[in-house]
C-alpha cells in the first residue's frame, strides 16, 4: 500500500522558518519586504498560511520554489544553515533514525563537542563578515535544540561510524582550515581522543535505544540519514558537516520521502550494519586509536 504523501500546512511553515533563518532575514525583514506584520509573519511560520499566494510570496522573497515549500517535491537545500535547521523539525517528529555520517552521529557527542564545533565553524566564515556571530548564533541554536530534543524523546538511533572516519579526526580533531597555531591543534586533538573514548563508552554503556556500529571500510562521502516518522519515513542525504572537518557553506542537500528511494538506502544501511563492530570489540578498537593518538600528541 503507497504511503500518505499528504503535507500539512505545519510542515509548510517549518520550512519557511527554514529557509528564513538560512537566508539571514529577521522576521521584522520579512514582515517589511510583505507589508505585513511581524505576528502575520509568526502565523506563517506556525503554518497559519492559506493563500498560495502568500506562499509564492514567501517563496520568491526566500529564493526557494514553491513546489520546495509545499513538499511537492525533492527538498534541495543549498544553504548549511537553513539545512540544520529543517533537519531539527524533522527529527522532532522522529519516531527512530539510523545515522551514517561520521565520525558519529553528532546527537550522540558529548556536551564539550559543542564550543569546539562552533569555534570551528566560525573558522569558515571570514572574521570580517558582519553577520557571521549571528548566522553561527542562530546555526548553534538549532543544533542545541536537536540534541535537546533527541535526549528528551529517547528517540532511537543507529549510528554507523567507520574507521578511517575516526582515524582522521584522531590526526585533525575539529578543525575547517589549515595554519591554525599548534596550541590550537594540539587542543582540537586532545578534544578528538576524548571524544573517542566517548564513543568507546556508548558502546559499552548505551543508553536505551542506542546502537552504534563501526566498519572497517569508509563510508560514503556524503553520507546520509534515514528518519522515521510515524506516517512516512524520510531519506536525508547531506555533504555539510558538522564532524571533522566542518563545512556549512558549500553543498546541496537533499530531504526525499519517495518509496523506492527509502528502500535503497534502508538496504545499504542495514549491509553496513550486519558487518559493523559492536560492543566491547568495537569499543576496544576505538581506545586503541585513541590510545595511539594520545602517544602521538605527547611523543
Amino acid at each position: 500500500m503507497a504511503r500518505s504523501k499528504s503535507k500539512h500546512f505545519p510542515e509548510i511553515g517549518d520550512r519557511l522558518r527554514a529557509y528564513r533563518v538560512g537566508s539571514n532575514q529577521s522576521v521584522d525583514k520579512v514582515a517589511e519586504k510583505l507589508g505585513v506584520s511581524r505576528a502575520a509573519v509568526y502565523r506563517y511560520e506556525q503554518g497559519e498560511v492559506v493563500k498560495i499566494e502568500t506562499i509564492a510570496r514567501l517563496g520568491r522573497l526566500l529564493g526557494v520554489p514553491l513546489t520546495a515549500l509545499l513538499g511537492a517535491d525533492i527538498e534541495f537545500i543549498s544553504n548549511g544553515i537553513a539545512f540544520f535547521e529543517r533537519l531539527r523539525q524533522i527529527e522532532q517528529q522522529a519516531l527512530s533514525m539510523v545515522v551514517l555520517y561520521g565520525p558519529v552521529a553528532y546527537v550522540l557527542t558529548s556536551p564539550e563537542y559543542d564550543g569546539f564545533l562552533q569555534k570551528a565553524l566560525a573558522e569558515t566564515y571570514s572574521k570580517d563578515a558582519v553577520s557571521t556571530t549571528k548566522q553561527l548564533d542562530s546555526l548553534m541554536e538549532s543544533l542545541l535544540k536537536r540534541k535537546a530534543n533527541f535526549h528528551k524523546r529517547k528517540t532511537g538511533i543507529v549510528s554507523i561510524s567507520s574507521v578511517p572516519e575516526v582515524e582522521r579526526f584522531l590526526t585533525t580533531g575539529l578543525i575547517a582550515k589549515s595554519g591554525l597555531s599548534e596550541q590550537v591543534s594540539l587542543e582540537r586533538k586532545a578534544h578528538a581522543i576524548r571524544e573517542v573514548r566517548h564513543m568507546a563508552d556508548l558502546l559499552r554503556h548505551p543508553p536505551m535505544g542506542v546502537q552504534v556500529g563501526l566498519v572497517i571500510e569508509g563510508l560514503p562521502v556524503s553520507g546520509f540519514q534515514i528518519v522515521r516518522q510515524q506516517d512516512r519515513s524520510i531519506v536525508v542525504t547531506s555533504p555539510f558537516r558538522i564532524g571533522d572537518i566542518p563545512n556549512i557553506r558549500i553543498g546541496v542537500a537533499s530531504i526525499n520521502d519517495m518509496d523506492h528511494v527509502v528502500q535503497i538506502h534502508e538496504a545499504i544501511a542495514n549491509e553496513l550494519w550486519a558487518e559493523a563492530l559492536t560492543g566491547e570489540v568495537a569499543a576496544i578498537r576505538l581506545e586503541t586509536m585513541a590510545d595511539n593518538a594520545e602517544a602521538v600528541l605527547n611523543s
